[in-house]
């Protein structure tokens, strides 16, 4: 096959993984769960998850450490704690010694929440385990410098 032929499928392949909006379907699988309040999950975005995600690996996590854990400014992050603060996903507490910091924990819902996006991801690891399997080591250092050279393009002003 020429290599322009094999550009153009990779082009392809990329349009259609782009178009896949992995996004909805964990959403569409949150809304489907057993919540106290459906309304909370129309709400969400993917942002809004990674920030519960980040809360619910963590211990006494205070607002201005998750900053440092997505590609999001202190004011946008301050501004989705508030939202998952209103919509009862997660609490906000300061220390009795420690009036300035804000720790954040998750709720029981923030919990389903965060368990439903997990759950999501494992397996979509699983399965990329088990198709790796397919390719040799050597293949899949090709593929890995490719999608690196790809994200270098998303970057360019």
């Amino acid at each position: 096959m020429k290599k322009k032929v094999l550009v153009d499928a990779i082009k392809d392949e990329l349009e259609t993984f782009r178009s896949h909006d992995v996004d909805e379907q964990i959403l569409s699988r949150i809304k489907n769960a057993d919540l106290k309040s459906e309304m909370i999950a129309d709400k969400l975005n993917i942002n809004d998850l990674h920030i519960l995600q980040i809360i619910g690996t963590a211990t006494n996590i205070r607002i201005s450490d998750i900053a440092d854990h997505v590609p999001l400014t202190q004011g946008a992050v301050s501004k989705i704690i508030n939202k998952l603060s209103d919509d009862a996903l997660i609490l906000k507490k300061h220390r009795p010694t420690n009036k300035k910091d804000t720790y954040v924990e998750l709720t029981d819902n923030g919990l389903k929440i965060n368990d439903i996006h997990n759950h999501y991801h494992q397996k979509m690891d699983q399965q990329l385990i088990g198709f790796a399997d397919e390719f040799s080591k050597d293949d899949l250092k090709v593929v890995d410098e490719f999608l690196k050279k790809i994200n270098l393009i998303r970057n360019i002003d």
